[in-house]
């Protein structure tokens, strides 16, 4: 598995962006709506290190729970898999749980991604490293 990106989770995309910018990262995409998981977000990068800012779309969002907790902040990391359900089986084998199943995801290419958690590491999410032929 790769590292592919650390996400933050931020209250607002735009201001966390000025600061990253003051920081050396530059956007590598623009900001995109992701209805299903009900976020905003936006990747940016720095001499190869690739963060993913995710702000709430909606209250109800997932994200916005813990922003509501603990403010902005790191919150997963991302690995890159030739198989997604292969490295699920293997996770889910060593302790892991899954938090939100395998979807698609636009911002991705329409790479499947799933999010899963280990009571000792954290929340870990899983990204196809090619998309899924339909």
């Amino acid at each position: 598995m790769k590292i592919d990106h650390v996400g933050y989770a931020v209250k607002d995309i735009a201001t966390a962006k000025k600061a990253f910018e003051k920081l050396g990262f530059k956007a590598t995409s623009e900001t995109h709506l992701d209805e299903g998981r009900q976020i905003n977000l936006l990747f940016m990068e720095n001499e190869g290190y690739v963060i993913e800012l995710i702000s709430p779309a909606s209250p109800s969002a997932p994200v916005a729970n813990l922003l509501a907790k603990v403010g902005n902040t790191p919150y997963h990391l991302c690995y890159e898999v030739e198989s997604l359900d292969d490295e699920m089986k293997r996770l889910l084998a060593d302790g892991y749980m899954t938090l939100q199943a395998p979807l698609a995801a636009p911002a991705m290419g329409g790479r499947r991604v799933t999010f899963l958690v280990h009571r000792d590491i954290g929340i870990l999410e899983l990204v196809e490293k090619e998309a899924q032929a339909k």
